[in-house]
């Protein structure tokens, strides 16, 4: 049982933290974006759009892009702002529902089928992450 729970922890250590969910945004996009934590200290958003391909052929699209306004101390769990001010979770889900947003777009996948397949996908980048942190202080 012992062994089970530190199994559990370490595993749990290489995801990714979910900081906010918002349905009210000014990316493009109806649908709801998602803001994660990332073990390399930045914070990732992402979230589903269509694309058209051809005439009347459309297909969903999930955008990976980095908040380039804060930065994420995964151990602490603290939101910090660009200019080193540590803001609140409450603050920051008002913050990303502003127009005024500084992103970047890191990649778009059209072979992920839905937020569920996303999600474990940067929890797969997340694991990755962790890894090259641990090897840069070995």
């Amino acid at each position: 049982m012992y062994f089970s729970a530190i199994k559990y922890l370490q595993i749990m250590e290489n995801k990714t933290r979910l900081l906010c969910k918002s349905q009210l945004t000014y990316f493009s996009t109806d649908m709801p974006v998602y803001f994660y934590g990332m073990p390399n200290g930045r914070i990732f958003c992402f979230y589903a759009r269509f694309s058209e391909i051809h005439l009347n052929y459309s297909v969903l699209e999930f955008v990976f892009a980095v908040h380039e306004d804060f930065t994420y101390d995964y151990e602490s769990g603290k939101i910090i702002a660009y200019g080193y001010k540590e803001t609140r979770l409450s603050d920051y889900a008002e913050i990303v529902n502003s127009p005024d947003q500084r992103i970047r777009i890191m990649n778009v996948y059209q072979f992920l089928e839905s937020y569920a397949d996303a999600q474990v996908f940067l929890n797969t980048k997340a694991q990755i992450m962790r890894r090259n942190l641990e090897m840069e202080f070995v």
